[in-house]
C-alpha cells in the first residue's frame, strides 16, 4: 500500500492517526465545523493567546480557561455519567441556537470536543451521530472521541428522537 492510500481506498477518515498519549498543541487548534459559526479546538483556542475570539466557549476541560463562558467538566475515559454528558451537550444545542460564534473545546480538541459537538450537531440537524462526527472529523481528521464519550453520543442522539 503506498503512503497516499488508505485501507478502504477511498475514505480518508479511514486512515488511522496515533497521538502520543497525553500530547497536547501548545499553540491554538481551531477548526471550523462546516459553514456554521461553530468551532472545535483545543484548550489553547480558548485563552489570550488564541488570535481568533468567541462570543461563546464551552469548555469541556476539567477547569475553565481563561475565555470560558460555560463550563461543562468532562473526562476522556469512561468515568463520564449519563447526566454530565448530556448536560454539555444541552449546553453545545443551546449555544449554537444563539447569534454569535462558539467554540466548543477540551484539552487537545480530539475526544471530549468532537464527541460533544456531533452530537449536538446530529440533534439540531436530524441527522445520524456518525454523520455528523464524520463532518466533525472532516474538519479535525485527529478527532476521534474516546469509545465511551461515542457511545454516549450515539445514545444522546437516540434518545432525541
Amino acid at each position: 500500500m503506498s503512503d497516499d492510500s488508505t485501507p478502504d481506498g477511498d475514505d480518508p477518515r479511514a486512515e488511522l492517526f496515533v497521538r502520543p498519549f497525553g500530547y497536547v498543541n501548545d499553540t491554538p487548534v481551531v477548526r471550523r465545523l462546516g459553514d456554521r459559526n461553530c468551532f472545535l479546538g483545543n484548550a489553547t483556542a480558548a485563552s489570550p493567546d488564541c488570535e481568533r475570539t468567541f462570543e461563546h466557549v464551552l469548555s469541556l476541560t476539567e477547569t475553565p480557561q481563561p475565555a470560558t463562558t460555560h463550563h461543562r467538566p468532562l473526562t476522556d475515559d469512561a468515568n463520564n455519567d449519563w447526566a454530565a454528558f448530556a448536560a454539555a451537550v444541552d449546553t453545545a444545542r443551546r449555544l449554537l441556537a444563539r447569534d454569535g460564534s462558539l467554540l466548543v473545546h477540551c484539552e487537545a480538541g480530539v475526544s471530549r470536543s468532537s464527541a460533544v459537538a456531533a452530537a449536538a450537531l446530529a440533534v439540531a440537524e436530524s441527522r445520524p451521530f456518525v454523520d455528523a462526527l464524520h463532518e466533525v472529523q472532516d474538519a479535525r481528521p485527529h478527532a476521534v472521541p474516546h469509545p465511551a464519550l461515542h457511545e454516549l453520543g450515539v445514545e444522546y442522539v437516540a434518545a432525541q428522537q
